[in-house]
């Protein structure tokens, strides 16, 4: 099963693209495009510190059952 996503890439770099080269505020870009500033501020923390792949969405670690059944028995 894949992860639903709910702002895709092109977005995402837009809106950082907004706060970070063209100087507006977070506060500013995220009521303009109605959504959270709280998820803009985490883009713009993922893009700085991994660039453009820090946008992307990731993908969900498939652990096989072995590794599944130590993480029970040591709890």
């Amino acid at each position: 099963m894949e992860r639903k996503i709910k702002y895709n890439y092109e977005f995402k770099l837009l809106c950082v693209n907004e706060v970070l080269n063209r100087h507006r505020s977070v506060n500013s870009v995220a009521n303009e495009n109605n959504f959270d500033e709280s998820n803009l501020r985490k883009w713009v923390k993922f893009y700085q510190k991994y660039g453009k792949e820090g946008l992307l969405p990731r993908k969900n670690r498939i652990y096989n059952v072995k590794f599944k059944q130590n993480v029970l028995l040591k709890i």
